[in-house]
């Protein structure tokens, strides 16, 4: 299995506050990882992590308003993230200091690309074993080809699925596999019966729960439905719906 293809399970969270060294590793890093998210200050990626709770953390040491230190202190108060600190200093005190609030590893830069992805590499080994996903599929290891097509299969299967049991399909569906999660999104899901019901805004909770209950009542066969292209099992986790926006948002976890 290439590096290439292992990252690609991964959502990242890039913190930096120069913005050439961005601008260059932003290209590099959205080429190889499943989803990136960037900040230019540890305030920044404070309020980024909580937002979206990535796999892994990369994040220079020295930043304004909060250095990377200090956002690693706040993060490891909730969460054991990896986090790799790059920095262009080698002093011992603060490097010492990154290592006594838990990050992973620590590059100088100017940043080697390859010393990179290979610690992202090992990292991204160890999350998705914790996690009992080693992205195993009949017997081989799971390629990005391959990744993309299940993503696409059922990306229109839910869509059908949806259509059957409504009579109304979703506009649009998005399907994106990342470590041991499945995220389904789905837009303009909502009937014309339910439309009409929130026209009245009091409704817009009942017609939140008819859907919450819609999809956990099919939650068996939507997992047989997600096991026909991914051979593992499934588990439907959090339901999100907004019916002002009219979006779904399912999220499974698979093992």
């Amino acid at each position: 299995m290439s590096d290439n293809n292992l990252l690609k399970n991964l959502k990242v969270l890039y913190v930096e506050d120069e913005e050439e060294v961005m601008k260059q590793m932003e290209f590099f890093l959205k080429k190889r990882v499943g989803k990136l998210i960037t900040a230019q200050n540890g305030m920044e990626g404070l309020a980024a992590f909580k937002e979206n709770l990535p796999d892994l953390i990369i994040s220079d040491l020295k930043m304004p308003i909060m250095d990377g230190i200090a956002m690693t202190r706040k993060i490891r108060e909730v969460s054991d993230v990896p986090v790799v600190i790059t920095t262009a200093f080698s002093e011992q005190d603060m490097i010492l200091k990154a290592i006594d609030i838990g990050i992973e590893k620590y590059i100088i830069k100017p940043i080697d690309a390859r010393e990179l992805t290979e610690v992202m590499k090992k990292i991204a080994v160890k999350i998705l074993r914790n996690k009992g996903v080693l992205l195993e599929v009949r017997s081989r290891m799971m390629s990005k080809e391959e990744k993309l097509t299940i993503e696409d299969n059922l990306k229109n299967s839910f869509g059908k699925f949806i259509k059957e049991k409504t009579g109304k399909g979703p506009k649009n569906v998005k399907v994106f596999m990342h470590g041991n999660k499945l995220e389904v999104e789905m837009v303009e899901v909502l009937t014309k019966f339910e439309k009409t019901m929130l026209e009245v805004e009091k409704n817009r909770a009942l017609i939140r729960y008819y859907r919450e209950t819609f999809y956990q009542d099919f939650e068996e066969e939507m997992k047989t439905m997600i096991n026909t292209f991914l051979p593992c099992e499934s588990q439907l986790n959090d339901i999100k719906i907004d019916v002002v926006e009219d979006k779904s948002n399912l999220i499974f976890l698979i093992c």
